[in-house]
């Protein structure tokens, strides 16, 4: 049995398998995450505060970086400070709410983080590292064209500053 969706569609196919991979991957990641009681969508939150930094972000920016809705970015961020993992620095426009890590928040990735880099290094054991770095290379290339593509339908100017891999 052939591996192409549609016989000879190396887009398809490639898509395809990004799909299949991912379908693979995110179970195992999310049973991994959960034996440290967090989430993947609360534990990507976490990271890209981090990255932030001290002066955190915007919500509509953490959506933008975890390429979820406002709806969800809110309800995450709400689940986040009922367990004491971020903060918001409240603003008259409630769009332009900062929300920052605690130092709660802290801690939980650094607990967390041996135990996900021990889970990565699992999950992509079957790989050189070679192919890590040219897949990393490749998967980024393709978000960027995909956001520009998303840039481009919905008439957004280019972003200036590079998000978090």
């Amino acid at each position: 049995m052939s591996e192409l969706p549609v016989d000879g569609d190396l887009d398809a196919v490639t898509v395809f398998n990004l799909l299949r991979t991912h379908g693979h991957l995110a179970p195992m990641i999310d049973a991994g995450l959960r034996e440290q009681r967090t989430t993947a969508a609360q534990f990507n939150a976490l990271l890209v505060l981090q990255a932030a930094g001290p002066d955190g972000l915007r919500m509509g920016e953490i959506g933008k970086r975890l390429v979820v809705t406002r709806a969800n970015v809110t309800g995450l961020v709400d689940r986040l400070e009922r367990h004491g993992l971020v903060a918001r620095c409240d603003q008259e426009d409630r769009r332009a709410t900062i929300v920052s890590l605690t130092d709660a928040g802290r801690s939980v990735l650094k607990d967390t983080l041996p135990h996900y880099s021990r889970l990565a290094a699992q999950l992509t054991a079957g790989l050189t590292e070679s192919e890590k770095r040219a897949l990393v290379k490749l998967l980024s290339k393709l978000r960027r064209e995909l956001r520009r593509q998303r840039r481009e339908k919905t008439g957004h100017p280019p972003r200036t500053e590079n998000p978090p891999r």
